[in-house]
């Protein structure tokens, strides 16, 4: 007789996940870049800021490429002041007082960011087509969400894309107690599965190191085992991961996989 699996949990980051962000997110990166240095950015270069010093968060993204420019250091020697992974505005703004740099207020580089993210959101597509998460929906018994975006920009992306109905818990930006909160801390991770209650098995599908950094940060500090498994595009190519989707039906294949994995 086949042994009855416990509940599986399927979480999932959203922005180059669930949702492709390169005409939105990734263009007001470069756009309020461009802003307060008064001077074009290029978009490969804004992109570059953020995945080589690995930046989870855009509003942080915005302030390194201000820094690097405004810097007037090379590349290669601005990007050894970062540990990949663990760069955020606290780490920018400590920079800039060394450096006598002056950086926009975070309040303003917020405000300048959101203004022109939400003239191109309309842009957004879906990575993950809406039958293929039905599909997923179908194999985990509980699906969440853990995402860097605010509760507001999250409700706009996910009601054009009726995707609400897909997930039992969400939780973003505006559930954190502070910004250190921010992945790679398992804070929201730990909060998601502690809302599921008793589970078997869980894995996080995400598409950058903070993510990685994020599960293998959960499970040493809770001794569990979350599987991650990482959703494949032209910017984490870097990225490494035992578990690895290059199209959307490889997402679904993972997942299965690792509920299925012996020993669970």
């Amino acid at each position: 007789m086949e042994k009855k699996l416990g509940k599986f949990i399927a979480a999932f980051d959203v922005d180059g996940v669930l949702i492709d962000v390169t005409q939105s997110y990734h263009l007001a990166l470069a756009e309020t870049s461009s802003y307060f240095l008064n001077q074009p950015v290029d978009l490969k270069e804004a992109i570059l800021v953020k995945t080589e010093l690995g930046i989870n968060n855009d509003w942080d993204a915005t302030l390194a490429c201000v820094l690097f420019h405004r810097s007037g250091r090379p590349w290669e020697k601005y990007r050894s002041f970062f540990t990949s992974g663990l760069a955020d505005f606290h780490q920018v703004y400590r920079l800039a007082e060394q450096w006598n740099v002056v950086l926009p207020d975070y309040r303003t580089v917020i405000e300048e960011f959101e203004n022109r993210y939400r003239k191109h959101r309309d842009q957004e597509k879906l990575r993950i087509p809406l039958p293929l998460l039905a599909e997923i929906k179908k194999e985990a018994d509980f699906l969440g969400v853990i995402t860097g975006r605010t509760r507001e920009d999250l409700d706009f992306s996910f009601n054009r894309f009726s995707l609400h109905e897909y997930f039992e818990v969400i939780l973003t930006e505006d559930d954190l107690p502070t910004p250190e909160y921010r992945k790679p801390s398992p804070y929201l991770l730990k909060k998601l599965l502690n809302k599921v209650g008793s589970f078997e098995g869980a894995c996080y599908v995400g598409d950058t190191l903070v993510d990685k950094l994020m599960v293998e940060n959960y499970n040493q500090a809770e001794k569990q085992t979350v599987f991650f498994i990482l959703f494949r595009h032209d910017l984490n190519q870097q990225v490494k991961s035992e578990h690895l989707a290059l199209f959307p039906e490889e997402v679904l294949e993972e997942i299965i996989r690792v509920k299925h994995r012996p020993g669970r």
